[in-house]
């Protein structure tokens, strides 16, 4: 191995295990990992083992776009676009701007003080996706909005490198619009498949990075926003799921590269962070201005409020168009570390945030739900279960068999899903399933219980099970709560919570095929009645 192969082999080893010990301790501290990996990036870089040789930006980039293109496959494009989220969405962009560019003291003209706080305004995609990821939100209400407005802050700043002179869009970038002409095609070669996994891993790896960031970025858009668009170009494939399975390790590991690489472009100089401070105190106030616009739209306080805090951090989009204009003479060099500083502690602080983002809404939901509008958002009308006599919550594989097998016992049965991609397929099977959200506070507050005996938990998070069972019983539900966990570690804190009825799925899946085999012996030895 010559020389620089070695070094380059060393000081990865040394990157991986430094990202492992301070992801490790992050966690043992409550905090999610990515908080461990930005500190390790500050601590190499500040101990003469930062990316010098830029061998961590392509993983990083490749593991952002791998990342978007997933999220991409688990949303509905028609979903997301709205006209009162994209003018919400503008309105935030201007008035954060304006705000930011008081706190921006360096020696700059005020336009580009403007233009600087305008990327400021932005919100972190990788964070943001993350964080829903994580909570399992992607598909839920507030989650498609939260992507959307992520899509529109990636249109504006395409501008906004074209301005600042990186780069601008080539007439072809127009041809971009066909794709919803060609997406059927792709669609459809996608079904000729083979099953293999490893064959989905690469389709998967083209897709992205092929079909989608670097089509995009040929003609001056962003390479993220491609990824984004072809994902959900092949959303709710029969295959997409298996697709992003596939790719998640490979893009969990990118990942780690592109916080690491965050990090390393903090200075550990305390007059640095000083100087990167007054935005940091504004970040609350970011949260403040896009909550209020969103209740301005008639969004739930609810709804409102964690897409907030998902949009809560800067965006790594600023380091780019400071780097840039660092290296157009368009502002001093001096402001970069500035805005590396305050990106990476936002991220910092906004990664707890996300994850306790319930609970903190659960703690101010008596002052934040005053200040919603009387009028409803017409996607968040109140919930009515009707004459039900049971309530399924998580309408998937085990809810809706759960739901077909007391329809057929002739139970009425009400069912209801985070996910609206699900709710019009089980409209058309007959299916009476609604659209709410069992982690908002809010719908239990406001759902009447009427005719209810029972209520069957299905939802795949014990987070969320033990929540809703605690919700229920404080509510006065003195009915049956059955639960349905893939986890034997679950079991005591659901029944402590109030469950009466624990289903493990594994247990049951073995016994039903353990009863499908008595069965079948038992048909062929009636058919063949020989002794034993």
């Amino acid at each position: 191995m010559e020389g620089n192969d070695a070094l380059m082999m060393s000081t990865v080893l040394i990157w991986i295990a430094g990202a492992w010990g301070a992801g490790q301790i992050a966690r043992w501290a409550a905090l999610p990992p990515l908080v461990g990996y930005l500190t390790a990036g500050a601590l190499f870089a500040a101990n003469g083992l930062g990316d010098s040789q830029h061998w961590l930006e392509i993983p990083s980039e490749i593991g952002v776009e791998l990342l978007l293109f997933a999220v991409g496959l688990k949303m509905n494009p028609r979903s997301i676009f709205r006209f009162d989220v994209a003018f919400g969405t503008l309105l935030h962009l201007m008035l954060s701007a304006c705000i930011l560019a008081l706190a921006l003291t360096q020696d700059l003209s005020i336009e580009m003080k403007i233009a600087l706080a305008l990327t400021l305004g932005f919100s972190s995609t990788v964070v943001a996706a993350k964080g829903l990821e994580a909570r399992r939100e992607i598909r839920a209400f507030h989650g498609r909005l939260s992507i959307s407005i992520l899509v529109l802050q990636d249109l504006v700043a395409v501008t906004l490198l074209a301005v600042g002179g990186d780069s601008a869009p080539s007439p072809f970038a127009l041809g971009l619009l066909a794709i919803p002409l060609v997406a059927p095609l792709l669609r459809k070669g996608l079904e000729k498949l083979s099953p293999e996994p490893e064959l989905h891993l690469l389709v998967g790896v083209l897709l992205a990075l092929v079909l989608g960031a670097q089509l995009f970025k040929a003609v001056g858009v962003s390479g993220e926003l491609g990824a984004l668009v072809m994902g959900m170009v092949f959303a709710n494939h029969p295959v997409a799921k298996g697709i992003a399975n596939y790719l998640w390790g490979v893009r969990e590991l990118l990942l780690i590269a592109f916080f690491l690489r965050v990090g390393m472009q903090v200075p550990l100089d305390l007059q640095i962070v000083m100087d990167a401070l007054p935005l940091l105190l504004l970040l609350p106030l970011k949260l403040a201005v896009l909550f209020a616009l969103l209740v301005l739209i008639r969004l739930r306080a609810y709804t409102a409020f964690l897409m907030s805090i998902t949009l809560f951090s800067y965006s790594e989009f600023a380091l780019i168009v400071a780097a840039a204009w660092a290296d157009s003479g368009l502002i001093p060099s001096t402001v970069l570390p500035i805005i590396a500083v305050a990106v990476t502690l936002s991220f910092v602080i906004s990664a707890p945030l996300n994850r306790f983002a319930h609970e903190l809404y659960e703690r101010y939901e008596g002052f934040l739900g005053r200040l919603e509008r009387t009028d409803r958002h017409p996607d968040e009308q109140p919930l009515t279960l009707g004459g039900a006599h049971v309530l399924v919550i998580g309408m998937g594989r085990i809810g809706t068999a759960v739901f077909d097998s007391l329809t057929e016992d002739g139970e009425k049965v009400v069912g209801i899903d985070a996910d609206p991609g699900k709710l019009e397929s089980h409209r058309q099977a007959g299916r009476r399933v609604v659209f709410a959200d069992a982690e908002d506070p809010g719908f239990w507050n406001h759902l009447r219980f009427g005719r209810l005996e029972a209520v069957v938990l299905t939802m795949p998070e014990p987070e969320s099970q033990c929540w809703a069972t605690h919700r229920l019983r404080d509510r006065g539900f003195e009915g049956v709560i059955a639960v349905s966990t893939r986890s034997r570690h679950t079991v005591t804190r659901v029944k402590e919570a109030g469950a009466d009825l624990i289903y493990d799925a594994h247990d049951a899946a073995g016994l039903g095929l353990g009863k499908a085999v008595l069965t079948c012996l038992g048909d062929e030895r009636l058919d063949n009645p020989e002794p034993r």
